[in-house]
């Protein structure tokens, strides 16, 4: 299956975050967070190719990469949904989950029958695994994106399985997310 990852353009990544971090922090807590997505997608098992989609080629990091207009994660995830190489299946994870394991996602894929996802803690949506992307345009970047696509899976005939994984939950998009952080890797 192929791995998915959005990442923004370094300059517009996380600016929730700059009351807590200056441009460089940002910068490297997006750059370490993608690493740490980047690693666990390499790691799983059930993963044979990871894309990142970004208008920003140097965010690569020694994957695949598929360049975007940098309007958003829900645009850039259709856009890698629709490249030939996700026929296969794809697992979108998002770049801001610095938890993710290998296991967290082998799991998610091996749930994906077809479909399996995670929420986030807000209840956004932090990943998703589909083994044929034709069959949901899941939802990112608005309130309740996790309901929004269980519910659009539904009106597709499709019952998806929602994984409570606190490794794949767990995103930083606040400042109170970064104090969050050492508590939930001890955990």
């Amino acid at each position: 299956m192929l791995a998915i990852v959005p990442v923004q353009r370094l300059d517009r990544a996380k600016s929730r975050l700059a009351p807590a971090l200056g441009d460089e922090g940002r910068a490297a807590l997006v750059v370490g967070m993608l690493d740490a997505v980047l690693d666990a997608c390499r790691g799983a098992a059930a993963v044979d190719g990871v894309l990142v989609v970004t208008p920003d080629a140097g965010l690569a990091r020694g994957a695949n990469v598929l360049l975007d207009d940098g309007v958003g994660h829900a645009a850039a995830v259709a856009s890698a949904l629709a490249d030939p190489r996700a026929a296969g299946g794809a697992l979108v994870v998002m770049a801001d989950c610095p938890l993710a394991t290998a296991a967290s996602l082998d799991a998610l894929i091996v749930a994906a029958r077809p479909v399996a996802l995670v929420a986030a803690e807000d209840g956004g949506l932090n990943a998703v695994a589909l083994a044929d992307p034709r069959l949901l345009g899941p939802v990112f970047g608005v309130p309740d994106a996790a309901a929004l696509t269980v519910a659009r899976a539904r009106a597709a005939g499709i019952e998806p399985i929602v994984l409570a994984d606190p490794a794949l939950a767990f995103d930083v998009d606040l400042p109170a997310d970064l104090a969050r952080v050492p508590e939930h890797r001890a955990a």
